[in-house]
């Protein structure tokens, strides 16, 4: 009986081991998983908002140009451009809390707990 007693603790001791080691590994891929959604998440955005400024930029100097050929002023042109860019800064420093904060806690917290929404349903 003595024999058969730890030869069942031996056996469970080494299934202990196995599920502990299981559940680390489990860990360790849900990390990695969301580590790859938040670092793709953020290549993603900030490529998208050099484009999009990019994109500003030479639609901007293309208005000054054109205006600059049609008005034959081209500083006027260019001011117009630089008030733009003033009015479009200063529009983003007064919404930035709540334009920026929100889409990111919204953005990561659906990113980090998407696991526990689906074992609730």
């Amino acid at each position: 009986m003595s024999r058969n007693l730890s030869d069942s603790i031996g056996e469970l001791s080494d299934a202990s081991k196995k599920y502990l080691q299981t559940r680390i590994d489990l860990v360790k891929l849900t990390i990695l998983g969301k580590a790859t959604q938040i670092t793709t998440h953020l290549i993603s955005t900030f490529l998208l908002t050099v484009a999009g400024a990019l994109i500003l930029f030479f639609g901007l100097a293309a208005f000054v140009v054109w205006y600059g050929q049609v008005y034959h002023d081209y500083l006027t042109g260019l001011l117009l451009a630089t008030g733009l860019l003033v009015f479009l800064t200063l529009l983003f420093a007064l919404f930035k809390n709540q334009l920026i904060t929100s889409f990111v806690l919204r953005k990561y917290s659906s990113m980090l707990f998407e696991e526990d929404e689906e074992e609730e349903l």
